[in-house]
Order: C-alpha cells, then structure tokens, then sequence
C-alpha cells in the first residue's frame, strides 16, 4: 500500500528545493560573485587542517570506508540490510547528476584556494551536497538499527558535525563561494527528501 500522505511532504520540500536550487545558480552564474560571496572570504584560512580533515570526509576514500561499516551495522537486520545499499547508490547518483549539471551554471571557483585546488566548475559544492545525500541520510538510518541510546546519540552527533562541518570546510579552505555552498546544500537537501519519498512510497 502506497503511503503517500507520508511521501508528500517530502516531495513537496524536493520540488520547492530543486527550483530554488536552479533559481539560484541561473542567479550566480551570470554576475559576478554576491556580497554575502565577498564577505564570506572571511572564513578562508580558518582552522585549516580541521577545515582539510572534514573536506576529506567528503571524498571517495571516507565514504567508502564509512558505507561499509554501515552495510555491517544493518547486517543482522534482514528486513532493513538494503538500506546502506540504497544509501550508496542515491549518494552516488546525486554526485552524478551534480557532475553532469556543473557545465550548465560554469561558474568559475575562486582562485584564492588553499591546500587542494578543485579544476571543475564551482557551483553547486558537490561536498555541500554530500553533507546532506550521505551524511544526513546515515543520521536517518541510525535510528533504524538496535543501537544503545549512548552509541547512537554520539554517532548522531558525529554525523551531524559532518553535516555542518563539511560545508564550511569548502569555505575555510577557499574551494567554493558561499552560493556555491548554499546551492550544494539545497540540492543535496532536495535529493534526500525525494529519497524519502521514495522510500515512504515504496521501501517500507
């Protein structure tokens, strides 16, 4: 049975969040970076090896090891183990579609980066997406596994640290413009409530 009062919402926030999402880069795309872009130049050199600790948390080699360990935390859960797998592939999927989008909005990142230069386009942050598409997702699967209260409030919060951290890292490290970030966010946002739709209508 299709639980789409559930679903709703969800779909609802995806629509509002995709359009603003696009609203957005059509925006930054065609001018030159916002105030709120120059301001935020602020942050750049802040706390840099936190800074570079939490932008590798968004790369491939981190979210594979932290995708396995949740395949192995829902192992004992025959009726939920597909979840972490689900997970995975919707990350990879958004980071997909956010490559082949990039060209469309081909902003130019800021030139006054620090430890790793990034040579595609700026906008969206495909690390601010992540933040959410993974990092916010694992916070929604830890309620689905048997953890004791303690374990899952400080995985919780790790997660959640990740999801804050991880954008402003693109910041402090000079890779993305404010919009950029905030266009990474929304997308990311977006796709995890369409996932969620999704789910409510066909997962449970």
């Amino acid at each position: 049975m299709l639980r789409t009062d559930h679903a709703l919402p969800f779909v609802a926030y995806a629509l509002i969040g995709f359009a603003v999402f696009g609203a957005l880069g059509a925006y930054v795309s065609t001018r030159t970076p916002t105030r709120l872009d120059i301001e935020a130049v602020a942050l750049r050199g802040g706390a840099t090896p936190v800074a570079a600790f939490f932008t590798t948390l968004g790369y491939w080699p981190a979210l594979t090891v932290l995708s396995a360990i949740a395949v192995v935390a829902f192992s004992g859960s025959a009726d939920r183990v597909w979840l972490p797998a689900a997970l995975v592939a919707s990350h990879a999927l958004s980071q997909s579609a956010i490559v082949a989008i990039k060209p469309v909005f081909h902003r130019v990142r800021p030139d006054y980066w620090l430890v790793r230069r990034e040579v595609d386009t700026s906008y969206p942050s495909g690390h601010a997406a992540t933040a959410v598409t993974f990092y916010g997702a694992l916070i929604v699967l830890v309620r689905h596994v048997a953890l004791p209260h303690g374990v899952a409030l400080v995985a919780t919060a790790a997660l959640a640290a990740c999801v804050l951290g991880i954008p402003w890292s693109r910041l402090a490290l000079g890779a993305h413009y404010l919009t950029d970030v905030t266009g990474g966010l929304l997308v990311g946002s977006a796709w995890l409530a369409a996932s969620l739709a999704a789910y409510e209508l066909f997962g449970r």
